[in-house]
C-alpha cells in the first residue's frame, strides 16, 4: 500500500514541513537572508530552498527584495491571517489607542505594516477636522520618504540602507544623517516629503527583540503643525508605541 504521507507512516508530508521550518526560520531572522544563509541553518540542498521559495513567493507568504535578492517574510501571512475579518476589528485592543492619540493631538493617526520597499495602512482614526489627513485603509507608500516608512529604517545600519538608495533622491550620508536623528529625538518626520501641505511624525513598535513590527503615524495638514505641535504629537505616539508593544506580545511573536 503507497504512503501517501510520504515519511514512513509517520503521517508527515516533507515538503510541507520544509515549507513551514523555511518560513519560521525567515520569520525569526534579524533581517532579509539569502538562499545559502536557509541553506546553512537547515540543511536543505539548495535545489531544494530555491523551489520551496518559489512556491511560497507565488502564494505570497515570503517576498524577494528586487535589489538584494534576498528573502523576506510576504504580506500575505498577514492578510491571510486576518480572513475575512476587517483589520480594525481584528485591532481592536489598538484601536482604543489610535483614539486616544486623536483626541490628544486632533490629527488622523494611523498604524502600518511593511511590505517590502513600501509600508501599508492597516487601521486608523480619523481627525474631526473639516481640514484633515483622511485614512485610506490599504494605502502604500514608499520607505524613505514618509514618516511611517522611515520608523521601519530607523534602526538600520548606514551599510543596510545602501539597498534603499534606487527608491529615493537622498544618498546614503543624508539618509544616515535623518535617521540617525530620528533615534535621538524618538521619532521621525516628514515635513510635506512625500504630499504637499502635509507633515507626519512617525514612531515604530518594537518587539521583545529589538525589531520593528509595524509603525504608527500621525498625519496632518502643514498649516495646523508648528513644533509645539511636533513635541505633543511625538509623545502621544512614543506613548502608544509602548502601550501596543505590551499589547500585541503573543500577537505578533
Amino acid at each position: 500500500m503507497t504512503n501517501k504521507a510520504g515519511n514512513g507512516g509517520s503521517g508527515l508530508i516533507k515538503s510541507v514541513q520544509k515549507s513551514l521550518k523555511i518560513l519560521k526560520y525567515i520569520i525569526d531572522a534579524d533581517d532579509e537572508v539569502n538562499l545559502s544563509d536557509i541553506e546553512k541553518a537547515l540543511g536543505y540542498n539548495v535545489s531544494t530552498v530555491h523551489h520551496l521559495l518559489k512556491t511560497l513567493m507565488e502564494e505570497g507568504f515570503v517576498s524577494q527584495n528586487k535589489i538584494t535578492r534576498k528573502y523576506d517574510i510576504g504580506p500575505e501571512i498577514f492578510f491571510a491571517w486576518l480572513g475575512g475579518r476587517k483589520p480594525e476589528n481584528y485591532f481592536s485592543r489598538v484601536t482604543p489607542i489610535l483614539e486616544e492619540c486623536v483626541q490628544e493631538t486632533g490629527e488622523t493617526t494611523n498604524l502600518f505594516i511593511r511590505d517590502d520597499n513600501e509600508a501599508v495602512c492597516i487601521t486608523g482614526c480619523e481627525s474631526k477636522y473639516t481640514l484633515r489627513a483622511f485614512l485610506k485603509i490599504g494605502r502604500r507608500i514608499p520607505l524613505t520618504s514618509t514618516a511611517a516608512g522611515k520608523a521601519f529604517l530607523v534602526n538600520l545600519r548606514p551599510e543596510d540602507l545602501k539597498k534603499y538608495l534606487p527608491n529615493t533622491s537622498k544618498d546614503l550620508e543624508r539618509l544616515s544623517k535623518e535617521l540617525e536623528d530620528s533615534r535621538v529625538r524618538g521619532y521621525t518626520l516628514e515635513i510635506e516629503e512625500f504630499e504637499d501641505m502635509i507633515t507626519a511624525i512617525g514612531v515604530p513598535v518594537i518587539d521583545h527583540n529589538g525589531r520593528v513590527i509595524c509603525a504608527l503615524s500621525t498625519i496632518a495638514p502643514s498649516v495646523r503643525i508648528d513644533k509645539e505641535k511636533i513635541d505633543l504629537i511625538s509623545k502621544a505616539l512614543i506613548n502608544a508605541s509602548n502601550r501596543i508593544t505590551e499589547i500585541m506580545e503573543g500577537v505578533f511573536y
